[in-house]
């Protein structure tokens, strides 16, 4: 069977890979992620949830091993460069963000074997209907529609001469101990685009707050520094790397600078990472 599951952020898509890895049993299991960090995670909760199977993590800095002993195997696009033995499962997280050619090489891996295994894809981006029927029409769709916790983000639009009213609300969202991640739409100054880059925003925090990282797309760190906010940060400066992946329980807000330059599935991505256990969100 092939089918598409979409849920949106925080819904509760992992544990619907858990569960379906354990349906398997005593069949092999592979998952692949877009992200070391979210294999690292999905990693993690399998070890939580499922002890009693053998699991491995395969990203590009393992060793090459053979994976004939493992139920459930974990990994990212690394897993395309291995010998993969036989499953009865391919599970794809955040399949939209993985190319074609990927997706191909995937399919190529999963259909060599005698028996077809079940192909099972994720994804949580917001308008999954059409866009699954667009994909293929020839793949079932399942949607994932209540979420474990209520979520409850207030989003507002604001202007400049809104800043000492945002300003005060991330100093009280640090003093109950949450996160605040604000999201830049430049790394560096551009002569073209007038909006703030993370270099010349980044001075200002810096100055006015402790606890502030700092991260974007090209920063080879990256997976570093959001595991390092997530364990002792009070704010983070980053571009949309971020929209997708590592969860972060005590962000409460998240604050989008130049948000009309962005598309809605990214906007959508990104607002879903605040309030992600029941805790109060807010979005600018």
């Amino acid at each position: 069977a092939k089918r598409m599951i979409v849920g949106d952020v925080g819904s509760g898509k992992t544990m619907v890979i858990l569960a379906a890895a354990f349906m398997m049993q005593p069949e092999r299991s592979i998952l692949m992620a877009p992200t070391t960090i979210l294999a690292n995670q999905l990693y993690e909760e399998a070890q939580k949830f499922l002890p009693h199977l053998n699991i491995t993590l395969v990203t590009n800095k393992t060793k090459k091993e053979n994976l004939d002993a493992y139920d459930f195997i974990i990994g990212t696009h690394a897993l395309l460069y291995r010998e993969l033995p036989q499953a009865a499962l391919v599970m794809v997280d955040e399949q939209h963000r993985f190319g074609t050619q990927q997706r191909n090489m995937l399919e190529k891996l999963v259909s060599a074997q005698e028996k077809k295994p079940h192909y099972l894809q994720f994804s949580a981006t917001p308008i999954p209907r059409t866009q699954a029927m667009i994909e293929s029409a020839h793949i079932d769709v399942s949607l994932i529609t209540s979420t474990p916790f209520k979520k409850d983000i207030d989003s507002k639009v604001i202007h400049k001469q809104d800043f000492t009213q945002l300003l005060s609300h991330i100093q009280e969202e640090i003093a109950k101990n949450n996160q605040v991640l604000i999201v830049y739409p430049l790394v560096q100054q551009s002569e073209i685009l007038e909006y703030q880059s993370i270099d010349e925003a980044r001075p200002y925090w810096e100055k006015n707050f402790k606890n502030v990282y700092v991260t974007h797309g090209k920063d080879k760190e990256k997976e570093q520094v959001l595991l390092d906010f997530r364990q002792s940060g009070d704010i983070l400066i980053a571009t949309t790397v971020v929209e997708v992946g590592i969860s972060l329980p005590r962000l409460s807000t998240v604050v989008i600078v130049g948000a009309e330059r962005l598309g809605l599935s990214t906007l959508h991505q990104l607002r879903g990472r605040v309030s992600r256990t029941g805790l109060k969100g807010y979005c600018y």
